[in-house]
């Protein structure tokens, strides 16, 4: 009556079908202190009140005595709503505002590269041995290469999904990941011992293009990290009801508490050394979403672990 002006009961009245079976065996309910059950229910209503648009709670609490006894709440949240939605668009603007910032800052180092070296191939090419200027061009393709990545990392940030999903054996993609790692850097990983231990041959169901690059990432952050020092980066996999976890560690500084609370936050570099888009890990923790799964990391006594967890395919025959 008080919103709709009704004397009847309304046609989409919450409780009308919900009373009757607010007491059944599978429903949660809670007991008074003299042992009456009861059960709250809330619901959120908008309706336009003098040209207004307006947002209700209406709080239900059903009472079972004899009969079922019901009091009803009705509370006026419009401000509170409006206050909720102030505070998600300004940060939702914050959030553009860094992505914005943080691709300006991403490509212009690899443009700004790029510039300065076809100023200088200009200015002088008729001069320079033919060594020279492919020293040049080869920079320009390293700094082409990065921008495009950097486009890539973002695409994949905001086009989220699987290509392809097919039964595969985790540790292959482990194993391959490592040697990708150990190929495109050689310098930096030339003293990093990789121990890699199963408990199983381990299926998942996986695009295996990403799982592949969820690795590469954690084994690069990792070995960039050591910054040519000598280390090691332990992998085990475990089994844990209906998933298998992966655990990966190193123990190459740890990771501040004041950088760890952000390292999920596209842009917000982890790197130790300075390295990196910030873009790398929440790249990796994209990708276990995709896959159903769930990512953590703990930092302590200057180690960092990874714990991953996959859900498992037992009968993949």
């Amino acid at each position: 009556r008080l919103i709709h002006n009704r004397a009847e009961i309304c046609p989409f009245c919450p409780l009308e079908n919900e009373w009757k079976n607010a007491f059944s065996e599978t429903t949660e309910v809670n007991e008074t202190e003299d042992n009456r059950p009861y059960r709250v229910i809330e619901k959120i209503i908008s309706k336009t009140v003098g040209g207004v648009e307006k947002s209700f709670k209406i709080t239900f609490i059903l009472i079972r005595t004899n009969s079922i006894r019901i009091v009803e709440m009705i509370e006026d949240i419009t401000a509170e709503r409006e206050r909720q939605e102030e505070m998600l668009r300004l940060e939702n603007l914050a959030a553009m505002g860094t992505m914005v910032s943080g691709v300006a800052h991403e490509l212009n180092n690899p443009l700004t590269g790029i510039s300065l070296t076809l100023q200088n191939l200009l200015a002088n090419i008729t001069s320079m041995a033919y060594s020279d200027v492919l020293k040049r061009l080869q920079s320009i393709q390293k700094d082409l290469s990065k921008a495009s990545r950097i486009i890539q990392d973002i695409l994949s940030l905001a086009r989220p999904g699987l290509k392809e999903n097919h039964p595969v054996l985790l540790l292959r993609l482990i194993e391959k990941a490592k040697e990708n790692t150990i190929r495109l850097y050689p310098v930096l990983s030339r003293k990093i011992n990789f121990e890699i231990r199963s408990a199983d041959d381990f299926v998942v169901r996986a695009d295996t293009d990403k799982i592949e690059r969820l690795f590469f990432n954690l084994f690069r952050n990792a070995i960039q990290a050591y910054d040519y020092k000598e280390g090691s980066i332990r992998v085990e996999l475990k089994r844990l009801r209906g998933s298998v976890v992966i655990i990966i560690s190193d123990n190459a500084g740890g990771i501040p508490p004041d950088i760890l609370k952000r390292i999920f936050v596209p842009f917000h570099s982890g790197q130790r050394t300075g390295r990196g888009t910030g873009l790398g890990l929440p790249i990796c923790l994209s990708i276990v979403k995709e896959h159903g799964g769930r990512m953590k990391i703990r930092s302590k006594d200057g180690q960092t672990f990874f714990f991953i967890s996959l859900p498992r395919i037992d009968n993949h025959g």
